[in-house]
């Protein structure tokens, strides 16, 4: 496992930055992966491990596409992991994360189901 100094320096390195410390133990940094999805690192410091999420602004994104859910709140349609991932404060295990949040994203296809 590495150290917290050398973890914190890893999320940075790997584009996320801070958007929360509120002194609790519990550090959150984001990384922006496009206009529309985020990654999130919510970080226990004390306990030295990781809940890894992310958020999809599915509503924008259709809206921007010219395509709409329901009655078009876009601000407030978001996809989310029906399960977050708890792992170690290991690098490996946010970039494992991250990569399997892609390939579920890249599976996505509207026309599935259909001949």
């Amino acid at each position: 496992m590495t150290t917290a100094e050398e973890f914190e320096s890893d999320l940075i390195a790997l584009g996320f930055r801070l958007t929360q410390d509120r002194g609790t133990g519990i550090i959150q940094y984001a990384r922006q992966v496009s206009d529309w999805l985020t990654y999130w690192v919510h970080w226990n410091v004390d306990e030295q491990h990781v809940l890894f999420t992310w958020e999809h602004a599915i509503g924008e994104y259709m809206s921007a596409n010219s395509l709409q859910i329901g009655a078009n709140e876009e601000l407030n349609q978001f996809l989310f992991p029906k399960y977050d991932a708890r792992g170690p404060q290991d690098i490996a295990f946010v970039v494992q994360e991250m990569d399997r949040a892609e390939d579920m994203l890249h599976q996505v296809n509207l026309l599935a189901g259909t001949s």
